[in-house]
């Protein structure tokens, strides 16, 4: 009769706790990763002479070359809009910067420039910005503004030789 008891209570032991009520503790989570479109475009432009790079991100969308009397960073931003490129690349809005627009192949040219405040004082940034309706490409030449100046004549030409390829 014991073994009949023991086997009982075994058998109950092992029936009962397969029927325990379990909680679904699983939580789905549908992920989704949107990636930026790809920049379909290149900014181009010869350096001037005395021009080296000195940073650049790992994805290679920021690049910072250093002169002795003044810095150029070529950078390319994901945007809806020309005003947000704007906003991303400078800080200011469209309307406070008051771009010129230069309509040029393939895509709508912005010529800019606005003073800034820097280390050592004030500093004169001057940049150029192509929109082709999801990335902005720009090209920024900042420095000092007692250097501005004798510079103009190189910037100028900078800024006008600057061309967008596809890439």
């Amino acid at each position: 009769m014991k073994k009949l008891v023991v086997i009982l209570c075994l058998f109950l032991i092992v029936s009962f706790t397969a029927c325990s009520v379990k909680e679904d503790d699983s939580v789905c989570v549908k992920d989704s990763c949107d990636m930026p479109p790809i920049p379909a475009f290149c900014l181009n432009a010869t350096l001037p002479e005395n021009t080296v790079m000195a940073a650049m991100t790992e994805d290679g969308q920021r690049v910072f070359y250093v002169h002795d009397d003044f810095t150029i960073c070529k950078e390319s931003v994901s945007a809806s809009s020309a005003d947000e490129a704007f906003q991303m690349l400078t800080g200011r809005t469209q309307e406070s910067l008051r771009p010129v627009t230069v309509t040029r192949f393939p895509q709508e040219e912005y010529r800019y420039s606005c003073t800034v405040a820097g280390e050592y004082g004030e500093e004169v940034c001057t940049g150029v910005l192509f929109f082709d309706g999801t990335h902005g490409y720009s090209l920024q030449i900042t420095c000092d503004a007692r250097a501005e100046k004798a510079y103009r004549g190189v910037f100028a030409e900078l800024l006008e030789n600057t061309t967008l390829d596809a890439v």
